[in-house]
């Protein structure tokens, strides 16, 4: 336990003891009141301020130790999420530094301390200057897949959870979020009125310098591209190529029947993107603007 917090509840506990010790209805002095609120700090981890909005020194038995468990739970889990949160930023300070790139050596050090640390799998890379990292006390899963790049000065946020396929390319200066806020005026807890938006980036996803992910894109679909600066606002069809603010479904990476191929030759039957799905988006986002284009052109 960190001297720290011991010194905190120390302090802020002697005032609320003194507080309580003369509000109506206690028959207790501040030194009792003090002594109980240390030992219920040590036992459960209830803090001064908790202990206050309570009355725990009112309560005995029971109801007093259903009280203290059930903050010992949240403060735990929030002391938890703090270090984690610490360690995490302690981590990027040292190992998302620029002397890393200097040397194969070094990038292949620092390919191994990323693994370990985010458990990530085999021969993915992440550059100088990488923000990875999670918010508001909450959860959350951070995946992945084998042979991923993450290039200098990008800003991944997975508050909401991240999960990534193979092969996934994301270029420098790109910022990922996952998470966004309520507008709302109502009372917020812990999380800050977090509202978590879970996204996830197919296989072969590859996403251009300086594009933004904004947060309710559930999900970047199979072998698709991101344009460089594009702002994406709604999830992105697989093997399409969007551009623009708000990004927009300006082409395919191929033609249908090169994807209709592809999927055959790289996939078990179980994990392809049913043909019907893939011909029509085919035929939503490009033949039918074609034929709109001709038609303008006509005109």
């Amino acid at each position: 336990m960190e001297i720290r917090r011991i010194i905190q509840v120390c302090e802020y506990g002697w005032k609320d003891a003194i507080t309580l010790s003369n509000e109506d209805g206690s028959n207790q002095g501040k030194w009792s009141i003090f002594c109980d609120i240390l030992y219920c700090f040590f036992k459960y981890n209830v803090w001064s301020n908790q202990y206050k909005k309570e009355k725990l020194h009112l309560l005995k038995g029971e109801k007093k130790k259903e009280i203290c468990l059930k903050y010992q739970k949240e403060n735990d889990f929030r002391d938890q999420w703090v270090k984690d949160f610490f360690d995490n930023r302690k981590f990027l300070q040292k190992w998302s530094v620029f002397k890393y790139d200097l040397s194969a050596e070094l990038q292949e050090k620092r390919a191994m301390a990323y693994q370990k640390h985010y458990s990530l799998k085999h021969k993915c890379a992440i550059g100088y200057n990488v923000i990875i990292q999670r918010h508001h006390y909450v959860n959350a899963i951070f995946k992945m897949g084998k042979k991923c790049h993450i290039r200098e000065n990008s800003d991944i946020d997975y508050t909401g959870n991240l999960l990534m396929g193979n092969n996934v390319e994301i270029s420098e200066g790109v910022k990922i979020l996952t998470h966004n806020h309520s507008t709302g005026l109502e009372k917020i807890g812990l999380d800050k009125g977090c509202i978590l938006t879970p996204l996830v980036l197919h296989d072969r996803v590859w996403i251009g310098t300086r594009a933004i992910i904004m947060p309710g894109v559930k999900e970047i679909g199979r072998c698709a591209i991101v344009s460089a600066e594009s702002y994406v606002h709604t999830k992105v069809p697989p093997y399409s190529i969007v551009l623009g603010n708000p990004a927009k479904v300006v082409g395919f990476r191929m033609p249908l029947e090169d994807i209709l191929e592809y999927e055959k030759t790289n996939y078990e039957e179980k994990d392809r993107i049913p043909e019907d799905v893939l011909s029509n988006n085919y035929d939503k986002y490009y033949r039918s603007r074609w034929k709109e284009m001709k038609q303008w052109c006509r005109l």
